[in-house]
């Protein structure tokens, strides 16, 4: 297991970022599993392993060629971007999901880079309904998605959602590690 893995399971677990229940999910469906990703997200220690780690995945599989945008959806995806931003010192661009119905009307706020491909960037990963969704305001525009980075795979259909969409998915952690790393722990009662 990488450093980098064993920081943020040990986060999520610290954290108490885990639990075991009966929870609504944003995409509607229900689970007995909930991941509070806030709770790492919003901690420095485990945004600085987020960060790195992404870093070191996007470098290491070519994701982001010289002048693409980092793209990540309102509110989960914020702090992910912007720490990302400054890891690979790269400009980004967020989307709020819809055009906002003042001022400039804008849905994606920030500036694109020169080129046309973007990579989505993203907390957590369901169904791929969010995901989807983004790809698809990006395409509208003209940008080329081909990839998505996120922080956990819930492995509930996204990664075949984003297959049909042509896009891969490179999650850093999945529900099946932080379930398994919560009953090694004796609290996934």
């Amino acid at each position: 297991m990488t450093p980098w893995k064993r920081t943020l399971i040990d986060l999520y677990l610290s954290r108490n970022a885990l639990a075991r229940g009966t929870f609504t999910l944003a995409g509607g469906g229900t689970s007995d599993f909930y991941i509070d990703g806030r709770l790492v997200t919003t901690h420095p220690v485990g945004l600085r392993a987020i960060a790195h780690a992404m870093a070191q995945i996007i470098s290491a599989e070519h994701l982001l060629p010289s002048g693409g945008t980092l793209v990540a959806p309102v509110l989960s995806g914020v702090p992910i971007v912007v720490a990302l931003g400054l890891e690979l010192k790269s400009p980004f661009v967020i989307d709020r999901g819809v055009a906002k119905s003042h001022g400039l009307s804008k849905r994606f706020e920030g500036h694109f880079n020169d080129s046309k491909t973007c990579l989505l960037i993203d907390d957590l990963i369901t169904i791929g309904s969010t995901a989807t969704r983004t790809i698809a305001g990006l395409r509208e525009i003209g940008k080329e998605v081909s990839d998505a980075v996120v922080l956990v795979d819930r492995e509930e259909g996204a990664r075949e959602a984003l297959q049909n969409l042509q896009v891969r998915l490179h999650a850093l952690l999945t529900k099946s590690e932080l379930m398994a790393a919560l009953e090694e722990s004796g609290n996934g009662k």
